[in-house]
């Protein structure tokens, strides 16, 4: 129900501007996910062969969690704390955090800023010709009768003076 919310943009030019905007922009969200899953995937199988005793590390799906909640600010502060007895398991977890926030989070404000640039210059462009397109599937729906009716009340056989 509410992807059909969607077609309700073509009664404002900006709000579909806007979704064009959202769904051009959608894609680059993805590949950022998928990065920081491989970067996760990685490190978790990386930390988990570490010769170290936290039971939050203590294999791949577990390690992963962890992992997964550092970029997103999720993991305690006390959780970091523990870390710094196992000197390895705090270097490899300063390596990923640099990796994945630092650097994967930069790259997807790069490739949304691109993406959003693309999109921008002809983004009214795009939103009047999806406007155009929703209105075109639209019509066949409309019985001949209903269209008539409304042809009728424009009173465009009526003339009118410009000046009024």
């Amino acid at each position: 129900y509410f992807l059909l919310l969607t077609d309700l943009s073509v009664l404002s030019t900006r709000v579909s501007a806007y979704v064009l905007v959202c769904s051009r922009v959608l894609p680059e969200v993805g590949l950022f996910l998928f990065g920081l899953s491989f970067m996760v995937l990685a490190f978790a199988c990386a930390i988990s062969s570490l010769e170290q005793d936290s039971p939050d590390f203590a294999s791949i799906p577990e390690a992963a969690l962890q992992l997964y909640k550092m970029p997103f600010q999720m993991l305690s502060g006390a959780r970091y704390d523990a870390l710094s007895e196992v000197p390895a398991l705090l270097a490899a977890i300063l390596v990923y955090v640099v990796v994945s926030v630092i650097f994967l989070v930069n790259l997807l404000i790069a490739q949304l800023s691109c993406a959003y640039q693309a999109t921008y210059l002809d983004m009214l462009g795009f939103a009047r010709l999806n406007r155009g397109k929703i209105v075109v599937e639209t019509m066949p729906l409309v019985s001949k009768k209903r269209w008539l009716r409304f042809v009728e009340g424009l009173r465009l056989d009526e003339r009118v003076e410009f000046g009024e």
